[in-house]
């Protein structure tokens, strides 16, 4: 009897060690894929960079890049889930001037829209930016451009301060 139950036990333990094994290679092959998608957008952005000023395209692309290959693998807010909190609070992070980000709530209940995003100071104005954009292989990065009618900026609200919390230094 005792031999039975340690053998369930044993299968038990298998069977949960292979199941958060799967989780794991899971996380895995879509940060893969999150890379792959964004050596793809960052290349077609950059023969078409949808800035002016090429040092700011390079910061925005540097950093879609960043948030691309980390996006599956940080939880900045500890909720169990990868979505827009944490790509706008990555983005946010590795963005490298500080005074030309933000972060920013728009929620358009006749259209759907309830999303976290960056704006960023670039050529002499703030442009709103989808910061998983190179996740899902957009090579536009634009707001207007990735969610097209059902962004309307007129909705749009600085949060930084409210998400500020989750960046580590």
């Amino acid at each position: 009897m005792t031999d039975l139950i340690i053998a369930i036990f044993i299968c038990l333990l298998i069977g949960y060690a292979s199941s958060n094994s799967e989780k794991f290679y899971d996380v895995e092959a879509k940060s893969r894929q999150n890379v792959t998608n964004a050596a793809q957008a960052s290349a077609r952005a950059s023969s078409n960079p949808a800035v002016r000023n090429n040092s700011d395209h390079s910061n925005i692309d540097r950093t879609l890049r960043l948030v691309a290959e980390n996006s599956m693998k940080i939880d900045v807010n500890g909720d169990r889930l990868h979505n827009c909190i944490d790509a706008a609070v990555l983005f946010y992070q590795y963005y490298p001037n500080k005074s030309n980000v933000r972060i920013v709530l728009n929620i358009n209940h006749k259209t759907g829209m309830n999303h976290l995003f960056n704006y960023v100071f670039t050529d002499g104005v703030w442009e709103a930016i989808e910061p998983q954009a190179y996740v899902t292989n957009h090579s536009n990065y634009y707001m207007a451009a990735v969610w097209r009618s059902q962004y309307d900026s007129s909705y749009n609200r600085d949060v930084t301060s409210d998400y500020i919390r989750y960046v580590t230094k």
